[in-house]
């Protein structure tokens, strides 16, 4: 099981306090698909998919940059 965490700027403007959201899935593909659709506009901030399993995340987007942590496993 995986869980997508999306951080956002529920007005668009950066610094506000930040609104959040949370999914899961069960395929890390289908997550990572989710958290790139999820990563433009002016109301993104960031978004990880952990393993619910270990406890590690595993894929995240964080100022417009993609980090693949399943790689150095």
């Amino acid at each position: 099981m995986y869980m997508l965490t999306r951080h956002y700027f529920p007005h668009g403007i950066e610094g506000e306090s930040m609104g959040c959201t949370f999914m899961e899935y069960t395929d890390i593909e289908k997550a990572i698909k989710r958290a790139n659709r999820y990563s433009s506009g002016v109301y993104f901030a960031s978004v990880d998919i952990e393993d619910e399993e270990t406890r590690k995340i595993v894929y995240e987007i964080v100022g417009g940059d993609i980090y693949d942590y399943r790689e150095n496993e």
